[in-house]
C-alpha cells in the first residue's frame, strides 16, 4: 500500500507519503508549509501519535517549504519523530555536486547541527560523520538512487550541480547582507510573508482542444534560484512510482526523466502520480515534462493564496500532451481549481477537491 497526503499547507507543501502494511509501515515527509500554516499542519502530525519518519525531506530554502521545517525542530511533541533530514544546506549549495530563504536555511541548518540528526547521510562525498554530501545529479552516468526501509527506492531527479552553484551565489549574498556567516546557522527569529489572495484570469466559459493549445502555448519561465535547488525524486515502492516535484524546474526534470526512461528501458516510463513542481506553476512544467513520462495523475498542493496557482496552463498542457484521459487531486477547492471541476470534462479531465468546509487530500495507489 502506498499513499500521498497532502496536508492544507497553504500556498506551500507538506506531503506525508506512506508505504507498507501494519507495523511495517514507513513514512518519508516532504516539507513542513509555510509558518502561517504550521499550526493547521501541526495539529494533524500531532493527531498521528507515534508515528516516525524514515526521512524528513526539506526540498529547498523558499518559505512556503522551509517555514514549517524549522518550527517542527523547535517543536518537543515532534522533532524526535525525525532522523534522517535530506536538506541542501549551503555547505552543499557552495560544492555544487562536488532575501528570505537563505537566512531561514541558516535557522535550518543551525537546528539540523544542534540536533540528533543525520544530515544527507546517503549522499557523498560525505562533509564530517554525521553529515553527507550534496542532493545533487551528476551531469553524465546513472541517476543516484537511494535504498529505503521497507523495500523503497528514491531516484534523485533534481537539482544538478549548476543549480545548486547559483543557489550558493544568491545564498552567500543574503546571508552577508543580514549579517551572517553562510554555513554557520542562526538563532535569528522566523520571518514569513503574510498570505494574500491573488487575482486570477477568467476561465473561458468551455474548454476544447483550441482554447487547450492557447492555455499551452502561454510562454513563463522559472528563474528563481532557490526553486532551481530543490530535490525532486521518483519514490519508487511495490511496482508503484511517484514523482515527487518540489518546485524543481522543468529543464532539469525533463533531461532527467529522459535518463530515467533509458535506465528502466522505457521511452515515456510510467508515473503512477505526479505531485506537480511548484504547485502547478506552467513556469515548471513544460511540454517537454509532460511528454517524457506516462503519467494520468497529478497532484496539486495549493491554496492558490500568493501566487495564484495552478496555473491554467499547467493544466492545460497536462491534459493536452498527456497519453490519455487525466485526473488531478488537489488538496484545496481553490478560486483556481473550482473553474476547471466541469469544464475539464469535455477534454476528458476530472478533478477531486476536498469536500465543502474541509481541506487536505490523501491519494492511496
Amino acid at each position: 500500500m502506498l499513499s500521498i497526503d497532502m496536508l492544507p499547507a497553504g500556498h506551500g507543501d507538506c506531503l506525508m507519503v506512506e508505504y507498507g502494511l501494519g507495523a511495517a509501515k514507513h513514512r518519508l515527509l516532504i516539507d513542513a508549509g509555510t509558518v502561517h500554516s504550521w499550526p493547521g499542519v501541526r495539529e494533524r502530525l500531532v493527531a498521528r501519535k507515534d508515528q516516525r519518519y524514515d526521512v524528513f525531506v526539506v526540498t529547498h530554502v523558499d518559505e512556503d517549504h522551509i517555514g514549517g521545517a524549522i518550527a517542527l525542530l523547535d517543536d518537543d511533541s515532534l522533532r524526535h519523530r525525525v532522523q534522517h533530514i535530506w536538506f541542501n544546506g549551503y555547505v552543499h549549495c557552495a560544492r555544487g555536486g562536488s532575501v528570505l530563504g537563505p537566512v531561514q536555511g541558516e535557522q535550518l541548518t543551525q537546528r539540523i547541527a544542534e540536533g540528533d540528526y543525520l544530515w544527507n547521510e546517503p549522499f557523498v562525498p560525505r562533509r564530517t560523520p554525521g553529515v553527507g554530501g550534496p542532493a545533487v545529479v551528476p551531469s553524465s552516468g546513472a541517476l543516484p538512487t537511494i535504498d529505503l526501509p521497507g523495500g523503497a527506492q528514491v531516484v534523485l531527479l533534481s537539482p544538478n550541480g549548476p543549480k545548486l552553484k547559483k543557489m550558493a551565489k544568491v545564498w552567500a549574498k543574503v546571508a552577508a547582507d543580514n549579517g551572517l556567516v553562510p554555513g554557520e546557522g542562526t538563532d535569528l527569529g522566523r520571518q514569513s510573508p503574510k498570505p494574500h489572495a491573488k487575482p486570477v484570469a477568467e476561465l473561458p466559459s468551455t474548454i476544447d482542444q483550441a482554447t487547450l493549445n492557447d492555455l499551452a502555448a502561454t510562454k513563463q519561465n522559472d528563474g528563481s534560484e532557490a526553486n532551481g535547488s530543490s530535490i525532486a525524486f521518483l519514490l519508487c515502492v511495490d511496482g508503484k512510482r511517484v514523482l515527487l516535484g518540489a518546485d524543481a524546474h522543468a529543464d532539469v526534470l525533463a533531461a532527467n526523466l529522459a535518463r530515467y526512461g533509458e535506465m528502466v528501458g522505457e521511452p515515456r516510463p510510467r508515473i503512477d502520480a505526479f505531485k506537480l513542481a511548484h504547485h502547478g506553476s506552467g513556469a515548471n512544467l513544460s511540454t517537454a515534462v509532460v511528454e517524457a513520462i506516462d503519467c494520468r495523475h497529478y497532484l496539486v498542493s495549493s491554496n492558490g493564496d500568493n501566487f495564484g496557482h495552478p496555473d491554467d496552463t499547467a493544466i492545460a498542457r497536462a491534459i493536452r500532451s498527456s497519453p490519455g484521459p487525466v485526473r488531478f487531486s488537489c488538496n484545496y477547492n481553490s478560486t483556481r481549481t473550482g473553474p476547471w471541476i466541469q469544464r475539464a470534462q469535455s477534454v476528458g479531465a476530472t478533478f477531486d477537491v476536498p469536500k465543502p468546509g474541509t481541506s487536505g487530500m490523501r491519494i492511496t495507489l
